[in-house]
């Protein structure tokens, strides 16, 4: 069935049209029809020759609001030497067309999902092919679309494929879903302490964004080239401790060679010694990533013969772990001492101020999801 038409019911004779307002005035306005321009021109034009009662009669026009802007005159004067007329634009609220809109819009935010680190001319082949267009767009033009879309430009995190491999997925499920000893699935953060090392350098104290002139690059004086290395090994824990006391860290650094099983076996019977044996309802739970120096069974057995637990995350996945956000909070502040960072030795010592700065670390454990 076909539906009706709306039915238009006739006002009455002599119904008054709505008000319209002046030109002039604030507000929503019509502008002056193409007449009144006509008219105003060719009356300043007039008063160019010096016709001084002329004047006088317009800027009291003017005074009263019945009478266009000197401004506006002029502005009319350059439509009508530029584009040939003097009429009235359409009103846009000074809103710019929008070229990508509806399925193509749908599209771009689908690409965007799929490829987040793609250009624009990538993005323009997408368009192009995957709705039958006949044309591409400008890259102001998607820019404008992506605008509209909330997207905003930023530094991007890369996940290794690696992670994505099944084996590996379900290693992450099973450390965060499942119970002790597969997981740590209903542990309390206080009863964690995550352990990684990291290697930092004194050019890792460099910033890479200054400010110059428009035409020159940004130089200055730093660390540079292949220094010598600082090797850290460090052990947090989730604790939130009393007031005027900080939470519990375990901290070895030297220079030469890597992290040998000898030395952590030494780090981990230093974290052992200051926690204590451990009981079935007092223990905490160590949590390391799948380095061969941590999977080494006689580091495993000296943990489970101190009433503790291991539980190693899964591999590629190092968002998982608390203290890798630590060592970027560590790297942000050697950027900020920069300018007194040039040997290795300084870089230890800002580096261990860092961290005694630092009270408490739950809140790494929280923005990983450990609760």
């Amino acid at each position: 069935m076909a539906p009706h038409k709306r039915l238009r019911i006739r006002p009455r004779l002599r119904t008054a049209v709505g008000v319209r307002h002046h030109p002039s005035g604030r507000g929503r306005s019509h502008g002056y029809s193409e007449e009144a321009r006509q008219l105003m021109l060719s009356t300043h034009d007039r008063f160019d020759n010096g016709n001084q009662e002329g004047r006088l009669l317009v800027l009291h026009l003017r005074t009263i609001r019945e009478w266009a802007h000197r401004s506006t005159i002029w502005r009319w004067r350059r439509r009508r030497a530029i584009l040939g007329h003097i009429r009235r634009f359409r009103r846009t609220g000074n809103a710019r067309a929008t070229v990508l809109k509806g399925r193509i819009i749908l599209s771009l935010a689908l690409w965007r999902v799929l490829w987040p680190r793609g250009t624009h001319h990538e993005a323009n082949i997408w368009l192009f092919h995957s709705n039958g267009q006949t044309r591409f767009y400008h890259t102001s033009q998607i820019s404008r679309a992506e605008d509209d879309l909330a997207l905003s430009t930023k530094r991007a995190s890369v996940t290794a494929r690696q992670a994505m491999l099944p084996i590996n997925r379900q290693l992450r499920y099973n450390y965060w879903y499942l119970p002790l000893p597969f997981g740590i699935a209903n542990v309390p953060r206080e009863r964690i302490i995550d352990i990684d090392e990291a290697a930092l350098f004194a050019e890792l104290a460099n910033r890479s964004r200054g400010k110059a002139s428009l035409i020159r690059r940004v130089r200055d004086v730093g660390p540079y080239g292949h220094s010598e290395k600082l090797n850290i090994l460090t052990a947090i824990c989730g604790e939130q401790p009393a007031p005027g006391q900080s939470a519990r860290r375990w901290i070895d650094t030297w220079r030469d060679g890597g992290t040998t099983i000898n030395r952590f076996q030494r780090f981990i019977q230093r974290i052992l010694n200051d926690l204590g044996p451990g009981t079935p309802n007092n223990f905490y739970v160590f949590t390391m990533d799948n380095l061969n120096t941590h999977r080494n069974i006689l580091i495993q057995q000296m943990i489970h013969a101190a009433g503790h637990v291991c539980v190693f995350r899964a591999p590629y996945y190092p968002v998982d772990s608390p203290i890798e956000h630590l060592f970027n909070t560590i790297q942000i502040a050697l950027t900020l001492a920069m300018y007194n960072i040039d040997t290795i030795a300084e870089v230890r010592r800002w580096f261990l101020a860092a961290l005694r700065r630092m009270r408490t670390f739950h809140r790494y454990f929280e923005h990983v999801g450990m609760r």
